[in-house]
């Protein structure tokens, strides 16, 4: 940066120089068109006087140009140099003028000479030129022969005649191409930059352990899921694509394998008024006049291959419950490799008033709590007190917490995480989709925007064993019943914590899962398999309710 630095204050003084000379030359000019009184021949005598001095300046260009030919033959004496011009231009030039343009060419350090004396006459040696000028100083000498020439001096004339304004301008614009040359990065820069994109990249990549892991994990036979045709209807699917593919709409419709829609239409619907906001979802299904949809065909995978499927899984789950073995309660937070996969478990409790205890530990719990959000609400709600008195600590050493919450609930959950122990490490957000797969808007909640997604918190207590980095923390999927969130979130909780106890409260039925045990006031009875935890929860509630409060 210092080199360009130097060289740009250099092409400034250069300027400034060069700049003071025409001024100069344009005062001599003006004085001398300002003596009229003079006779003619006097007139003749000063032209001429002044072409004879403008002679060396001609020759000032031809100098430079033989000198940066002989770059390579440095250094050269005077003689030598009047001897190659003399035959160059086939004129005879003194040699008292070659010096004398060496003496100005030298004081613009544009040439370094040393003073000799040859046959009693003094000379100068040429010891060297400065290679980075030499071309722009033959570029501004031969701006300035054309304008002796014509006698006219540009800069000066630009002063002369440019208002004060654009003088700042082109001030202003020299000082910008300055300034951007400054600020482009070096080489060094260029190659630090380089390295440290290398290695972001080198970071970036998943390691052997990372996809292992992934694969791992990896559905096996593929999706067991079937896409939805983005054009909503076979009729609309035809219209669209059936031109474009060979043969007739329905032969195209037979190529589509993906799930389409059909129009449920009644007695009293009304096609012009459009679908209806939400569909499936709607309560007044029976009476509603815009039109609604049901899925066409079949949802389900081939007979043969489900059949298949139904079969391994049947063998799996009488295998799993027919041969429990027993589960320690106090290893059961991380020691997935001790654990048995029960299946589904569930107690039909008020969790204000059970006695936690007698669950043991868990590695995972999900939290589905009935805030009190300030809204009608088709259920019951607990208050914030009684959050927070939750015997939630109880059930974990270590582990993971998966709280959902919305509006207001959003900063109480995050009290009640602090409040039970837990370090709120993540959030997963659910974004709604409707049942014709798009974003929903109905304004059913939301006091000041219609809500669209939920959150989910992720608290984690003390340095759990978990795999890390296999999921994403957006989950796109369909609203069904009320409360009732996707079944996505047990997949991305067994990815990180395979084969654990887990637990959740505040279930309904809909959430019963293998390897969990559901907490709620509207599971039916109480069905646990564990029988150690079937002789502690017997111990503790002999008559197997737990709806009210207890006794002792």
């Amino acid at each position: 940066m210092s080199d360009a630095f130097e060289e740009i204050q250099a092409i400034k003084i250069k300027r400034n120089s060069l700049r003071e000379k025409l001024q100069k030359r344009k005062r001599e000019r003006h004085e001398l068109f300002t003596l009229t009184s003079t006779p003619p021949a006097t007139e003749s005598s000063v032209i001429d006087t002044t072409n004879n001095k403008s002679e060396p300046v001609e020759y000032e260009q031809d100098v430079l140009r033989i000198l940066h030919q002989c770059i390579s033959s440095l250094p050269i004496t005077s003689t030598d140099l009047t001897d190659q011009l003399r035959k160059a231009l086939s004129i005879d030039i003194s040699f008292s003028d070659i010096n004398k343009l060496l003496e100005k060419l030298s004081a613009q350090d544009i040439i370094r000479i040393k003073e000799i004396t040859e046959n009693d006459v003094v000379g100068y040696t040429i010891l060297s030129i400065a290679e980075s000028n030499s071309q722009a100083e033959l570029l501004h000498t031969e701006n300035i022969v054309e304008e002796e020439k014509l006698g006219v001096s540009l800069p000066a004339a630009i002063e002369e005649e440019s208002p004060p304004e654009k003088q700042t301008k082109l001030d202003k614009k020299n000082t910008e191409d300055i300034m951007s040359l400054i600020s482009m990065p070096t080489i060094r820069e260029k190659e630090s930059k380089k390295v440290g994109e290398q290695i972001l990249d080198l970071l970036s990549k998943q390691t052997s352990k990372e996809k292992s892991l992934a694969e791992r994990f990896r559905s096996q036979g593929g999706a067991q899921v079937m896409e939805f045709c983005p054009h909503g209807t076979r009729t609309d699917c035809s219209k669209l694509n059936g031109n474009s593919q060979p043969g007739s709409g329905q032969a195209f419709n037979e190529k589509c394998k993906k799930l389409h829609f059909k129009k449920i239409l009644q007695s009293h619907t009304d096609e012009s008024l459009g679908d209806c906001s939400f569909l499936n979802t709607c309560f007044h299904m029976d009476t509603c006049k815009y039109v609604h949809y049901e899925v066409d065909g079949p949802t389900a995978q081939p007979k043969d291959q489900g059949e298949a499927d139904a079969t391994t899984c049947g063998n799996t789950s009488r295998t799993t419950a027919l041969d429990p073995k027993p589960v320690s309660n106090n290893n059961g937070s991380t020691g997935a490799s001790d654990l048995t996969l029960y299946p589904p478990q569930w107690i039909q409790c008020d969790l204000r008033y059970l006695d936690m205890t007698v669950l043991g530990k868990f590695a995972v719990i999900m939290a589905d709590p009935p805030w009190d959000i300030h809204m009608e609400l088709p259920y019951g709600t607990m208050s914030d007190d009684e959050m927070r008195q939750l015997g939630i600590p109880t059930l974990q050493d270590e582990g993971l917490l998966f709280l959902w919450v919305t509006g207001r609930a959003m900063e109480l959950g995050r009290e009640c995480l602090q409040l039970w122990g837990y370090d709120r490490v993540d959030e997963i957000i659910w974004v709604k989709t409707n049942q014709l797969q798009r974003i929903i808007r109905t304004g059913r909640t939301g006091h000041w925007l219609n809500h669209g997604k939920e959150h989910c918190l992720v608290g984690m207590k003390g340095f759990p064993r978990v795999n890390r980095g296999l999921d994403s923390d957006v989950i796109v999927a369909e609203v069904r019943a009320t409360s009732h969130k996707p079944d996505e979130i047990y997949g991305i909780i067994e990815r990180m914590s395979p084969g654990t106890r887990k637990i959740e409260l505040f279930g309904r039925p809909h959430n019963v899962q293998p390897n969990w045990i559901t907490l709620g006031n509207q599971v039916d009875g109480v069905r646990l398999i564990d029988p150690q935890l079937i002789k502690a929860f017997k111990k503790r509630y002999p008559d197997g309710n737990s709806m009210k409060p207890s006794k002792s």
